[in-house]
């Protein structure tokens, strides 16, 4: 069935549907949206997510509908989902106009960035699905592992962490607006790409201007040499990471995603700079 005739079948068949109305096929667009729905127990609501929702294991073997930044309405409407649930992220924007067209009810989920954007994202999607109290409680549970968080005592000065992201091209740096520059900030450490706007290809001036205290990099499809790789990267073995050695591995999401779990991921980080001292 082509996209046109696809279109048109959603709009009549969802033209009678108010903007409150009981969702039954709801797709989920954001791997952080995705980990909402499950913690609030939602999760049989689901007809589909996207690529980027892999956490819990349950998420990743639903249907997938593409990824979130490139999306094909005809991929999205071929699940008949009568509720969209996406981030900021979520486009291109021409296609999401084209699902906004057929009348299906959406509800776009500020991409979090901080503490205060987690717990307003998870509000978010329980009032959507209208299951505020469920809400609620999640959000009084991740307020309360926030709470349970305690900075090193031994970090008298804030490290300088850089983030490095390796996905089969060339390696990558998070600077400012990124998911792991927010990670830093709210494990009370510096973000050592700060300088730069998003995310950068990584350059030996880069890494000594940087100068890390701990390189961080993601653990996902690591099979083990992942730090030998790391340390073969031009110029950082004059950084003060990599003379001491220092990496610091996090599952995919926790490191470029803000969620439900942030709070295990500052835990980690905590965890994995060990006796650090400035």
């Amino acid at each position: 069935m082509s996209c046109k005739a696809l279109l048109a079948l959603v709009i009549a068949s969802t033209s009678f549907v108010s903007s409150t109305a009981w969702a039954e096929r709801v797709v989920s667009i954001g791997g952080t949206v995705t980990e909402i729905v499950y913690l609030l127990g939602e999760s049989d609501q689901l007809v589909a997510t996207d690529t980027s929702s892999v956490y819990p294991e349950a998420a990743n073997q639903t249907p997938k509908v593409g990824y979130q930044r490139t999306l094909s309405a005809e991929g999205v409407l071929s699940v008949r989902p009568d509720m969209l649930l996406l981030t900021t992220t979520a486009g291109p924007q021409s296609v999401l106009r084209q699902l906004e067209d057929t009348g299906i009810q959406s509800k776009v989920i500020d991409t979090p960035r901080t503490k205060q954007g987690i717990l307003d994202a998870i509000q978010t999607v329980a009032d959507a699905l209208q299951v505020p109290a469920k809400g609620q409680n999640a959000v009084a549970d991740v307020e309360a592992a926030f709470d349970k968080l305690e900075r090193p005592q031994n970090w008298t000065k804030a490290p300088r962490l850089l983030f490095i992201m390796q996905m089969g091209g060339s390696p990558m740096i998070a600077g400012r607006d990124t998911g792991p520059d927010g990670l830093f900030n709210l494990a009370g450490a510096i973000n050592a790409a700060g300088d730069v706007q998003g995310y950068k290809n990584l350059t030996p001036e880069a890494l000594m201007q940087a100068q890390p205290d701990a390189i961080v990099v993601t653990s996902h499809g690591s099979h083990g040499s992942k730090a030998d790789t790391i340390w073969r990267i031009p110029g950082i073995k004059s950084t003060p990471a990599a003379q001491a050695k220092r990496l610091i591995e996090l599952d995919t999401l926790l490191a470029l995603g803000f969620g439900p779990r942030t709070p295990q991921a500052i835990e980690a980080i905590y965890q994995q700079m060990g006796d650090w001292t400035p």
